[in-house]
């Protein structure tokens, strides 16, 4: 129960601020955020039950895509980050279950209408025992990444993430395709046990 009390005193915190909290190494900031966002990827996973990708994969997938969110938000911005990491964590699961499944044409890539977002964000139906393992393995994956990756890895990652082939990468990184990857497959490689 450390967990919720750590996030407590951050409870009058914006997602925003708590982003910015933890770009700056302040790595209870991302405890707090994960305890925000396990309901939004639970029910987010929970619409896509019934495709060809397990539950779990779709929450790790979701937990990666909140990854991506907080490491490439710009404040300032005209969403909001609660709008922004909701997209991402949907359009995460929408590329796994497109990967599993490659006749699933009828999923539509687009951002969830607002009023099905507030829906989304705001619906807490989960056991207090699933919501403590997601929190937990959010935290295990943010720990793997900030211990195991470099910078340049982090980066490559969090492009791939966002949908970029390694030519977009390596262009907007200033390296070569070859480096990039490289840099994938140690990715790979160092979170390989996270599956």
């Amino acid at each position: 129960m450390q967990d919720f009390e750590i996030s407590e005193k951050y409870k009058l915190i914006t997602d925003e601020e708590l982003v910015i909290l933890y770009r700056n190494g302040v790595q209870d900031a991302f405890t707090a955020i994960a305890v925000r966002y396990v309901y939004v990827i639970r029910r987010l996973a929970s619409g896509f039950s019934n495709m060809s990708v397990e539950f779990d994969d779709l929450l790790q997938e979701g937990n990666i895509g909140l990854v991506n969110a907080v490491n490439t938000y710009k404040n300032g911005g005209t969403a909001s980050f609660r709008t922004y990491a909701g997209v991402c964590i949907r359009n995460r699961m929408i590329s796994v279950v497109r990967k599993a499944n490659s006749s699933l044409n009828s999923i539509n890539n687009e951002a969830l209408p607002l009023s099905e977002q507030t829906e989304v964000l705001s619906a807490p139906d989960t056991e207090p025992e699933s919501f403590v393992d997601s929190v937990e393995r959010t935290k295990e994956i943010f720990r793997v990444i900030r211990e195991n990756l470099s910078e340049l890895e982090r980066n490559v990652l969090s492009l791939y993430i966002d949908g970029k082939r390694y030519e977009e990468i390596a262009a907007d990184l200033g390296i070569t395709v070859k480096v990039c990857n490289n840099a994938m497959q140690r990715v790979r490689k160092k979170l390989r046990f996270l599956r």
